[in-house]
């Protein structure tokens, strides 16, 4: 009977809610199957919207185009809006040519791309973000492009051929060297200048304001205060050029009676960090809803229980936050090696395989969560 009632009183899906409330959902992490009921399994719960992707190969969206829209369609049909992973620096499947692969200060050629390159910008990254977007502008319910730990990493990048020659050599290669405050600057630039063509490569295509690019990465990450320095970012400078931003947490419950007001403050001060770094900018609050320390524990979690997420959520609101964003619904196993990517993400029509579960960890199988957080959620929108 509860369930019927969710049913028959779930408002159809809303161009504007008062608060944008979506999860993650990986669509390889669950059977073809099973796409519809959790879809409308989402609604009911209250949320307004999917971040769909392909764990472990974003790039899936242009390798599995056909299974890509019909999940879009079925999301669009319970009532959601979707918004799409388009990027992950190493998460993809793209053709990795060694002249355009970051290479770190003592030689090591990474398996991500070097964003400061134009000639990678305006060729195999221009081709990439231009089919998605040509693919589905014009799908229903179409909310916008989402770009996954944008800056990550840890080492001082880049040193390749083409920095060598815009820059000059020798290349600073630690703070003590000559040349390196420029040298930070150089890259301050170039990756403004990543950014600008980003954007411009997917508005060309789909000028459509109401599709949102979302540009984040950890909090972790954003907070380290030697990354700028290392990595070459301004992040104010890179991120104004997106609509929207984020610096997404993890958090880390236990059972001490202060552990959800102290996971809810932590949360809210990722969000005034954020909102430091770029004022004026709406805000996508990315938050884990598994509890880190339980992820590859055997048995169900324990936290984040109802209660626990709506702390953040309340505390996000608090703050100004619009859009709630929670990773997430259905999320599987991502530690896995390129041989297994491709095995388990080849193109169509080839069958995707399901990815390593974590079961009763995040929220599809939690159904104790569901009465308590679906009230909460869904009296956001009333």
């Amino acid at each position: 009977m509860f369930l019927l009632v969710l049913f028959v009183t779930v408002p159809m899906q809303s161009q504007n809610p008062k608060v944008r409330i979506s999860a993650w959902y990986w669509l390889n992490s669950a059977p073809k199957t099973d796409w519809s009921h959790d879809f409308t399994e989402m609604r009911k719960l209250g949320f307004t919207d999917v971040l769909m992707c392909w764990g472990v190969d974003l790039t899936g969206i242009v390798t599995r185009k056909h299974d890509t829209l019909e999940a879009m369609d079925k999301a669009h049909k319970a009532g959601l809006g979707i918004y799409l992973i388009v990027w992950q620096p190493v998460a993809n499947s793209m053709h990795r040519d060694p002249k355009f692969m970051q290479i770190t200060a003592e030689g090591k050629v990474l398996d991500s791309f070097d964003v400061f390159n134009p000639e990678w910008r305006n060729t195999e990254w221009k081709r990439y973000l231009q089919d998605v977007a040509h693919t589905y502008r014009d799908v229903p319910g179409f909310r916008g492009y989402a770009f996954d730990d944008t800056f990550g990493g840890s080492a001082a990048i880049s040193y390749g051929a083409w920095e060598e020659k815009a820059f000059g050599a020798p290349l600073p290669r630690t703070p003590n060297d000559a040349r390196w405050n420029e040298w930070v600057k150089a890259r301050n630039q170039w990756w403004e200048d990543w950014a600008i063509d980003t954007v411009r490569f997917i508005r060309d295509i789909d000028p459509n304001p109401a599709h949102v690019l979302y540009v984040e990465d950890s909090i972790n990450s954003l907070v380290n205060p030697k990354r700028p320095a290392l990595l070459g970012w301004d992040l104010g400078r890179t991120m104004k050029h997106f609509d929207a931003v984020g610096g997404y947490t993890v958090s880390t419950w236990t059972s001490d009676p202060n552990s959800p007001a102290e996971v809810a403050k932590k949360n809210g001060e990722a969000i005034k960090i954020i909102r430091k770094v770029v004022p004026g900018k709406p805000i996508i609050f990315t938050f884990w809803t598994a509890n880190q320390r339980e992820e590859r524990l055997p048995g169900p979690a324990v936290h984040p229980t109802a209660e626990e997420i709506i702390a953040i959520c309340q505390e996000a609101l608090r703050l100004g936050v619009k859009h709630l964003d929670m990773y997430g619904y259905r999320i599987g196993e991502f530690k896995v090696t390129k041989e297994q990517m491709a095995q388990q993400m080849p193109p169509e029509p080839a069958p995707y395989q399901i990815t390593g579960q974590f079961p009763q960890k995040f929220m599809w199988d939690r159904p104790e969560l569901f009465e308590k957080l679906g009230k909460y959620l869904r009296s956001l929108n009333r």
